[in-house]
C-alpha cells in the first residue's frame, strides 16, 4: 500500500465549486448530522442520491442529479487520480460535509468499517471564506483554497481539521478502500 499526500491547488474551478455548496445548501433539511461534543459539535453529511439510495461507492454512473452531472465527472476524475497511485481500489464513499463554526476533528488514522482497509481520503475544497479548518497532518498544513484537491494515505498519516473559526467549510469528500483485504 502506497504511502502518499497528493496535493493538487486548481483541481476545480470556482464557479464549478459553487454548484456543490449551492446542492448542499438545497438538500440543508435533509443533512445528516455526524460529530459530537469532542469535535466541537456535529458536521452535517450531505448524502448523493443514487436511484433513491444513497451513493456508498462503485462507479458513480447511477447518480442523478441533473444539473449537476459535475459530480459524476468529478468522482470519475479523482478516482482516476487515485487509481493513478494504487489501482487496486473502489470508491467506498463520498459525500459533501458543511463544518459549522466550532467545529474540527482531532488526529486520528482512518480505519474502514468495511472489510478492506482505507487506502486514500480525498478532500475538495468547495469553498475558502471562512478561517481555519486547515487539514492538518504532524509536519504541515494545508490552508484550504477553493478548488485544490487533497488525496492521502488516510490509514497512514496521522491526520486532524483545525477549528472553525469563523464561517463555514464545504468539502467533497471521497474515501477509497482495496479491493482485496489484507493478508
Amino acid at each position: 500500500m502506497k504511502k502518499i499526500i497528493y496535493i493538487e491547488e486548481e483541481f476545480l474551478a470556482p464557479q464549478l465549486c459553487q454548484k456543490f455548496v449551492d446542492f448542499a445548501l438545497s438538500k440543508k433539511d435533509e443533512e445528516l448530522p455526524y460529530g459530537n461534543e469532542e469535535r466541537g459539535g456535529d458536521t452535517y453529511i450531505t448524502n448523493i442520491d443514487c436511484g433513491g439510495n444513497l451513493y456508498q461507492g462503485g462507479t458513480p454512473d447511477c447518480i442523478e442529479l441533473d444539473d449537476y452531472k459535475i459530480f459524476k465527472d468529478v468522482t470519475n476524475s479523482i478516482t482516476d487520480i487515485c487509481k493513478g497511485f494504487d489501482n487496486n481500489i473502489r470508491l467506498d464513499y463520498s459525500t459533501i460535509i458543511r463544518w459549522p463554526l466550532g467545529t474540527f476533528m482531532k488526529p486520528h488514522y482512518d480505519n474502514s468499517y468495511q472489510d478492506n482497509p482505507d487506502v486514500f481520503a480525498s478532500i475538495l475544497y468547495l469553498n475558502d471564506d471562512f478561517s481555519g479548518g486547515h487539514t492538518c497532518f504532524e509536519e504541515f498544513e494545508i490552508k484550504p483554497k477553493t478548488g485544490k484537491l487533497v488525496i492521502f494515505s488516510n490509514s497512514q498519516y496521522l491526520h486532524h481539521v483545525s477549528k472553525i473559526e469563523g464561517g463555514q467549510r464545504f468539502v467533497l469528500s471521497l474515501w477509497y478502500s482495496g479491493l482485496t483485504p489484507p493478508p
